[in-house]
């Protein structure tokens, strides 16, 4: 079953007129919304009325957005300063004290539900103080990081990379990691600010790719009128129930300026009236066929405590097929409380994106934060940010496998693989991997069958079957490479210290290496994150830690095997906590 959410926001003048006809087209076609009220619309008579009436005839939800702060006795508080997840902790508290006290004048309760493009953990902790009754709320806009940042023309201070791309639970201490327990939860229950192209999200811009067909066409991703890929994200989003407990969530949030004169959009209004009537249409479509059930979003909130309580679901998984220029590309997340994980199947089953949340960094964003504007979660692995395989000097952040035959050296990440089977088991989720072929210069080729599973605890089996030539014995080098970070932009590394068995030894930009004879580490203090690789199975000949210099700023981890054809061999890549 896929729950839906169809969110609007409310506005004054010119645009007022857009709000109620988005509004009738989705009654028309059955479906009912939730409809966010922002400040200055709570002094317009007209606008709560309607507000109202919808509520009584329709069942639409009446909550509180936080888009724009406009609004009477406001202006001297907020100064023009619309992005309520930048404002100093005491003005966060002031500004929606006041937007609160004026909600419940004039609907007569508090708000169930409340909406802003990121809330950070300052702002949910406030929220609940002066709200408590507000349990369910749109809390971030899946991965707008620097790709949308340099698309908008370095205007969209929005930073929020790292977050889970379906409802969460967030923790206390960072709004976008999932609360590993009771003691870690905010006490709310957060929906993505639209849900997202998991493909094109990792390697374009995810503001165009997602449930939002003028979004869309922003992107050029339509012919007019005519825009399959709109339609087919639905049933991408369909498809995650055969692996995530038979239930899938979307959203739609498309807001009145996408449905006027638009300067960033090539074609007439008319167009995005059509492209939203056609999303609207399928989707009512598998209402009727009992596939979707519409809610407003205090009434999901309210399903998902009961259905999928905190702990109930230990981890998530979506399996991402590009589906807009016919790349055949596969993407593959995973995310629990310990990490969230991208596989990168276009280069050999990499790991692209590796995110620690067993780390528990704390973020709050404000300007009387150390992070200001970036409330993103941290990466130690982000190859789209930092280069990933090798272009031009060195390759980047990522996980690969070398294989050295003689003098000659090859990349998995070089081959292209697909998922082959997705297994929730009992003990881990299993990745299955196509092989992938690697060709030696004299045409001999081999193929590496993977399997990653994901177990509890930030662990991560990596098993590989080397098939070929009989009794051919390759040099097979499993190596992670990393450095924490939040942009493409490379943080200080000073206070790393690697470990290749034989003690810690502290990074000092030198590129030196150390080798040993089995596991090896990385301490990373910036993200209380440990990295680990050990051998599980397969004869081990050596191990290593390399340090990075200035023009190639990540460390290393790597373990050496000898591997005849035929056999397999396994490594763990774990991460543990610091704290």
């Amino acid at each position: 079953m896929m729950y839906l959410n169809l969110f609007h926001r409310s506005e004054s003048g010119e645009k007022a007129a857009i709000v109620r006809r988005q509004q009738k087209i989705v009654h028309a076609r059955g479906l009912k919304t939730t409809m966010f009220l922002q400040y200055a619309e709570l002094f317009d008579d007209v606008c709560l009325a309607q507000a109202i009436e919808d509520r009584k005839q329709f069942g639409d939800e009446i909550a509180l957005g936080l888009h724009k702060m406009a609004g009477p006795g406001m202006e001297e508080c907020v100064h023009g300063n619309n992005s309520f997840w930048l404002f100093p902790k005491n003005r966060k508290r002031e500004v929606l004290a006041r937007v609160l006290e004026r909600y419940r004048e004039v609907i007569g309760e508090s708000p169930r539900s409340l909406a802003c493009y990121h809330l950070d953990a300052s702002s949910n902790e406030i929220l609940r103080e002066l709200s408590p009754e507000t349990e369910t709320v749109v809390g971030g806009c899946f991965e707008e990081g620097v790709r949308v940042y340099h698309g908008c023309n370095n205007s969209w201070y929005l930073f929020n990379e790292g977050m889970p791309w379906s409802p969460w639970y967030p923790s206390k201490t960072h709004s976008l990691r999932p609360a590993a327990d009771a003691a870690d939860a905010c006490g709310l229950l957060a929906v993505p600010h639209l849900v997202r192209d998991m493909s094109l999200a990792y390697e374009d811009r995810d503001d165009f790719w997602a449930s939002h067909p003028p979004n869309v066409m922003r992107g050029l991703g339509n012919t007019g009128s005519f825009c399959p890929y709109d339609l087919n994200l639905v049933d991408q989003y369909r498809m995650q129930e055969r692996f995530n407990g038979g239930m899938s969530y979307y959203n739609s949030f498309v807001s009145a300026g996408w449905l006027g004169y638009n300067k960033n959009i090539e074609v007439p209004p008319v167009v995005a009236w059509e492209l939203y009537g056609k999303l609207l249409d399928y989707l009512a479509r598998l209402k009727a066929d009992g596939q979707l059930l519409d809610l407003t979003l205090s009434e999901y909130g309210d399903w998902f405590r009961s259905n999928r309580p905190l702990g109930a679901v230990p981890s998530e998984v979506y399996w991402a097929k590009e589906m807009l220029y016919g790349s055949g590309k596969h993407y593959l997340w995973y995310l629990d409380p310990s990490h969230r994980v991208l596989v990168d199947t276009d280069q050999g089953g990499s790991i692209g994106d590796y995110r620690p949340y067993v780390g528990r960094v704390p973020v709050a964003t404000g300007p009387d934060t150390p992070h200001r504007e970036m409330g993103s979660y941290p990466y130690i692995i982000q190859s789209q940010h930092r280069t990933g395989f090798s272009t031009h000097h060195r390759d980047g952040s990522r996980t690969t496998l070398y294989l050295t035959r003689g003098t000659e050296t090859v990349d998995l990440a070089r081959s292209r693989t697909k998922c082959r089977c997705l297994d929730r088991g009992d003990d881990a989720t299993r990745i299955v991997l196509a092989p992938a072929v690697v060709r030696f210069e004299d045409g001999v080729e081999f193929s590496v069958a993977t399997t990653l599973a994901f177990h509890p605890g930030g662990r991560i089996l990596v098993s590989r079957t080397l098939s070929g030539p009989p009794d051919e014995v390759l040099h097979c080098r499993e190596w992670f490479k990393g450095a924490h970070g939040f942009t493409e932009y490379s943080e200080d590394l000073h206070d790393i210290r690697l470990d290749a068995g034989a003690g810690p030894v502290d990074f000092e930009y030198l590129g030196r290496s150390w080798s040993g004879t089995g596991a090896v580490a990385a301490e990373i203090p910036a993200v209380h994150t440990r990295i680990e690789l050990a051998p599980e199975s397969g004869r081990l000949s050596c191990s290593g830690v390399e340090e990075g210099y200035l023009f190639n700023p990540y460390f290393a981890l790597y373990l050496d095997y000898e591997v005849r054809t035929g056999e397999t061999f396994q490594t763990w890549i774990t991460s543990k906590s610091t704290k």
